[in-house]
């Protein structure tokens, strides 16, 4: 899946509604010593408007690795109480009030109602209190945000999905036991009986050492093509094959997840075994010329492509 993609919303204005502002907002904290002598603290400013949206500041102090930090962020009031989207370009700052050298983060960021603090400017408490610093003067900071842009703004239902999985609940295997008679004088592939599994029919189709897979076994699980699955629609299958050893409870299993479909209808094993595997008496997968398959089959869920 693609990251969301959003687009202007004709519905909720859709014009961009910038210049309304063109001065930066600046927030000053007198006794900024307050928040260095406090733990895990957060503070707002009050609301500001720029390009037709409200805002504020909100600072944050956060204790990482044994260091302190000042992080400052722009929160949007509008996409949280009206439940919309909002795309803004903005600058943060943190005058240096000395060297007029800021603190500056430039972009970009979506604002909604599960979100609506966008990046960080984040800063080390130490750079601040520096004694060479312009940051922190008279025990007085100064924050900033300038919004150049904003958009109302809807997701782009279109470019959204490109693929999407849904899972079923009920994962309960279904298990099939095939009992193959006189394998070693087969010639040919052998089929199973039908049998459904997840809400579909399926066989199981065994190459004994036929001339495609010399020297192997060769297993597969075939989906029934009567299925009739959609365009670009796929089962996600777990499965696996089991070849019981009927005299050691030795038995041989390989187990898979794939995408059945219209286009590829069967997935398994070509080389399953060896057929010298196979035919050896102390294996035990052989008995009077007979050999068991137990396959397990669970739907998983359903694969669409848009």
């Amino acid at each position: 899946m693609v990251s969301p993609k959003y687009v202007i919303n004709p519905k909720e204005g859709g014009k961009k509604k910038a210049g309304e502002r063109t001065n930066p907002f600046r927030w000053m904290i007198d006794g900024f010593s307050t928040i260095a002598n406090r733990g895990a603290a957060s503070y707002c400013s009050g609301s500001f408007t720029a390009c037709g949206f409200t805002w504020k500041l909100r600072l944050e102090s956060v204790l990482e690795d044994g260091e302190k930090y000042v992080c400052l962020y722009l929160s949007d009031d509008d996409a949280a109480s009206k439940n919309s989207v909002i795309k803004a370009i903005y600058k943060l700052f943190i005058y240096d009030q000395l060297h007029a050298e800021h603190i500056q983060k430039l972009g970009e960021d979506y604002f909604h109602s599960t979100s609506h603090n966008g990046f960080c400017c984040k800063t080390a408490l130490n750079k601040i209190n520096g004694s060479k610093s312009g940051l922190l003067v008279n025990d007085c900071c100064i924050f900033g945000a300038e919004v150049s842009e904003a958009f109302a703004c809807k997701l782009d239902k279109v470019g959204l999905i490109h693929e999407s999985l849904s899972l079923k609940k009920d994962l309960t295997p279904r298990i099939y036991k095939w009992v193959i008679k006189d394998v070693s004088k087969s010639k040919d592939k052998l089929i199973s009986d039908t049998f459904a599994a997840g809400g579909y029919n399926w066989s199981i189709s065994l190459h004994p050492n036929v001339t495609t897979y010399k020297d192997f076994l060769a297993v597969f699980l075939v989906m029934d093509k009567s299925a009739s699955l959609a365009s670009k629609t796929s089962l996600y299958v777990e499965y696996s094959f089991c070849l019981l050893d009927q005299h050691n409870a030795k038995h041989w299993k390989r187990a898979g997840k794939n995408l059945f479909s219209s286009e590829n209808a069967s997935w398994g094993w070509p080389e399953f075994l060896c057929w010298n595997d196979v035919q050896d008496p102390s294996r035990g997968f052989l008995h009077n010329e007979a050999c068991i398959v137990e396959a397990s089959i669970v739907v998983l869920g359903v694969d669409t492509v848009a």
